[in-house]
C-alpha cells in the first residue's frame, strides 16, 4: 500500500496538563488531522488507511504486525509536544517494516530540524499538511526531489532541510474528512451522545493568548463557506448516524455574521443536530446565542483561564471578569451548558489568585469545568515568562525534542498537582452539584460516564 496514517499511544506522555485520571476518562475524539489528510490521497487514488492507535488500544506488538502486513511506502504519524516520544516510537517501528516516515503536528514547526534528526524520521511537515503530504507521496512514488515541496522538512547530503511553510488559503478546496477510514463506534466523550464527530468550520485565531504556542498556519484566521459546512453536517448525519457534533475551532464566534449565516442556514435547511463549539467570553451577545439555541446549540466551551484580573492580563487574554460573568448568564439564559477551562499555577500566580480562580468557578457553577496544570510550551510568551523566572533552560524543549532529558518541565507553583486537585473537589464534590447531574441523567450510558468521571476525580493522579 502507499500510506499508513497513524496516531501514535497516548501513555506515559509528560509535559501533559491535563490530569492523567480524567484523561483517560474523557474519552477518545477522532483525528481531524488524519481524516483530512487521508480525503485529499484518497481523491488522488492513493492507497491510504488510518491507525487510530487510542481508539483501537492497540498493542506495540499489534501495531507492529500491521506495519509488516501492510508494508506502506510512506507512514505519516501525528506528533504534539507531549506526545512526541510515543511518536518516535511508532517511527521505529515504522522503519523496521521498510517505510519512510513523515512526522507532522505542531511541534514540528517549533522544532523541526531537531524532530527530522532523529534516526527513524525522514520528513517532517510543518503547518498544515493535506497537499504537502499529498506532494510528499507522489514524489517518492516518482522519485523527485523535495526542495519544491512548501511545508517539508527533508535530509540531505546529512543536512535537514527546511522548506518554506504552507496554509491553505481556500478551505473548501479540502474534501470532508475520511471518517469511512476511522473507527467511527470507537470514539466517546463524557458530555456527549455516544454517537458524535468533530468538525472545524474555520482555521486560525486572530488572538495571542500567552499560553498558545501557534504555528504560522495558525496565525491567519480563514473560514469555510456555510454551504460547505452545511454538507458536511448532512454528510455525517446521512452516512455515519451522528447524534452530535463537536465544532473544534479555535474561537467559533469570533466572526458573528458568519455564525448567525450558519445558523439561519441550519434552521432553514431544517437540519436536527445537537452541536457545541468553544468560544471566547467577549464574543457572544444576547441575540447571538438566541439564534445559536434555536439552531441546535446544547453547550458552549468558555476560556476562563483565572479568577484573578492581572493574571488574566498577563495571559494576554483580553478579556474581563465582568465579560465573563455576562457570558455565563446571557448562556444559561437560553438554557445553552457551559463548560469553563481554568489555568492552575500560571507564572507569578500565587496560592490566593489560585483560590479565587477556583471561587470563580463555583461562582459561575458551570456544567462542567476543567482544571489544566500552567505548562509553558515552545515557542509561547508563558515559556519566554519560564526563562525569565528561571524555571527552565532555553533549550529546554530542544534537549527534550533531542531526547536529551526526559524530565517534566517544572512547574511556577510549587505542589501544582496538589492544588489542581484541589480544584477539581472543590468544584465537582458539592452536594448541589451532584444532585443537579443525578437528576439529569436520562440514560445508562450517561450513569457510567458520570461514574467515570468521579473515578477520575476520586482516584486523582497527574502525569509524570
Amino acid at each position: 500500500m502507499d500510506v499508513l496514517l497513524i496516531r501514535p499511544f497516548e501513555r506515559e506522555n509528560i509535559n501533559v496538563r491535563l490530569p492523567e485520571s480524567l484523561y483517560k476518562v474523557q474519552g477518545i475524539f477522532p483525528p481531524l488531522g488524519l481524516g483530512y489528510i487521508a480525503s485529499v490521497l484518497e481523491r488522488r487514488n492513493i492507497s491510504v488507511e488510518i491507525i487510530d492507535i487510542p481508539a483501537l488500544n492497540l498493542t506495540k506488538t499489534e501495531v507492529q504486525n500491521i506495519l509488516f502486513r501492510k508494508k506502506p511506502l510512506l507512514v505519516g504519524i501525528s506528533c504534539m509536544s507531549s506526545t512526541l516520544n510515543n511518536a518516535f516510537e511508532i517511527a521505529r517501528l515504522a522503519k523496521k517494516s521498510g517505510a519512510y516516515v513523515a512526522l507532522g503536528g505542531p511541534h514540528l514547526a517549533a522544532y523541526p530540524e531537531e524532530t527530522v534528526s532523529n534516526d527513524n524520521v525522514d520528513f517532517g511537515i510543518v503547518g498544515e499538511g493535506e497537499f504537502v503530504f499529498l506532494e510528499l507521496i507522489e514524489a517518492l512514488k516518482r522519485k523527485r526531489k523535495f526542495n519544491s515541496i512548501r511545508g517539508l522538512v527533508y535530509k540531505k547530503n546529512n543536512n535537514i532541510k527546511v522548506n518554506s511553510y504552507r496554509i491553505v488559503e481556500k478551505l473548501d478546496e479540502i474534501p470532508f474528512p475520511a471518517r469511512h477510514l476511522l473507527p467511527i463506534k470507537k470514539y466517546d466523550c463524557i458530555i456527549t451522545e455516544k454517537s458524535f464527530t468533530t468538525m472545524i468550520t474555520s482555521r486560525g485565531c486572530p488572538y495571542e493568548c500567552g499560553f498558545c504556542f501557534k504555528q504560522p498556519s495558525d496565525k491567519k484566521y480563514r473560514l469555510r463557506s456555510v454551504e460547505n459546512i452545511i454538507a458536511e453536517m448532512q454528510s455525517c448525519i446521512e452516512k455515519f448516524n451522528v447524534k452530535e457534533i463537536m465544532f473544534y475551532d479555535d474561537s467559533f464566534t469570533f466572526n458573528r455574521n458568519f455564525v448567525i449565516k450558519l445558523c439561519n442556514e441550519i434552521i432553514k435547511k431544517k437540519i436536527t443536530i445537537k452541536w457545541e463549539a468553544p468560544t471566547r467570553v467577549n464574543t457572544v451577545n444576547d441575540e447571538l446565542l438566541q439564534l445559536m439555541k434555536k439552531a441546535g446549540c446544547i453547550r458552549l466551551r468558555y476560556g476562563v483561564e483565572s479568577g484573578n484580573q492581572r493574571i488574566l492580563n498577563l495571559m494576554k487574554k483580553n478579556i474581563t471578569l465582568d465579560q465573563v460573568k455576562k457570558a455565563f448568564e446571557l448562556t444559561k439564559k437560553y438554557k445553552i451548558e457551559t463548560f469553563a477551562y481554568f489555568m492552575i499555577g500560571y507564572a507569578t500566580e500565587t496560592k490566593e489568585t489560585i483560590q479565587q480562580t477556583i471561587n470563580l468557578a463555583k461562582r459561575l457553577n458551570p456544567d462542567w469545568v476543567m482544571f489544566t496544570a500552567t505548562t509553558p510550551l515552545p515557542c509561547t510568551n508563558l515559556f519566554e515568562l519560564a526563562i525569565k523566572h528561571n524555571l527552565v533552560s532555553k533549550n529546554y524543549w530542544k534537549y527534550y525534542t533531542l531526547g536529551k532529558t526526559h524530565k517534566r518541565i517544572p512547574y511556577f507553583v510549587k505542589d501544582t498537582d496538589e492544588l489542581v486537585r484541589k480544584a477539581y473537589r472543590k468544584f465537582y464534590v458539592r452536594p448541589g452539584f451532584i444532585l443537579n447531574k443525578l437528576f439529569s441523567i436520562r440514560s445508562l450510558d450517561t450513569l457510567k460516564k458520570y461514574i467515570r468521571g468521579a473515578r477520575g476525580i476520586v482516584l486523582f493522579n497527574m502525569h509524570s
